[in-house]
């Protein structure tokens, strides 16, 4: 799996915000309510930023050294791809806030400023969601020289022959 670029991220981000502002927009023309602050949505992306540092933390531990517990590598491999997929999710909700946040601002001369405000903070929550994806994302890459570069003859991830003894029927 790639890391995540931040080319990418600017791309899906960018995505939200026209999408934010084109269906606000159309929202008011065809006289339908607008969103309101999504204070739940809030309140679970900070969640899933805590989970998502909790789970990838023993990854970047056992990544950096401390080798006395342990890791599954497929659940490392999950770890990782709920990191990206956090990453992507969150640059696309905050481009999408953010573009609800413009669009209140500006329309209706300031009237729906405390709205826009409110978006803002669905802004700092899926900007978190997105930074925290993309750090535990680095917790479970594996550092140059690692397992999968080739590193050393004694690293367990070596590329020969296996010495291993043949194991005995029972």
């Amino acid at each position: 799996m790639n890391r995540t670029r931040v080319s990418q991220l600017a791309l899906w981000g960018a995505v939200g915000l026209v999408v934010g502002i084109g269906l606000h927009t159309l929202l008011e023309r065809t006289g339908a309510a607008l969103p309101q602050v999504p204070w739940p949505a809030i309140v679970g992306m900070l969640g899933l930023s805590v989970v998502l540092f909790l789970l990838g933390w023993p990854v970047r531990q056992w990544r950096d050294g401390d080798r006395e517990t342990e890791i599954d590598p497929v659940r490392a491999a999950r770890v990782a791809m709920l990191a990206k997929a956090a990453a992507l999710a969150g640059s696309v909700l905050t481009g999408w806030y953010a573009g609800a946040a413009v669009y209140l601002f500006v329309s209706a001369s300031g009237l729906r400023a405390a709205e826009g405000l409110g978006m803002l903070a669905a802004v700092g929550a899926a900007a978190v969601l997105m930074a925290t994806g993309l750090l535990v994302e680095s917790f479970c890459s594996l550092p140059p020289g690692g397992p999968r570069s080739g590193g050393s003859r004694d690293s367990p991830g070596r590329r020969g022959p296996r010495t291993d003894p043949p194991e005995v029927p029972a």
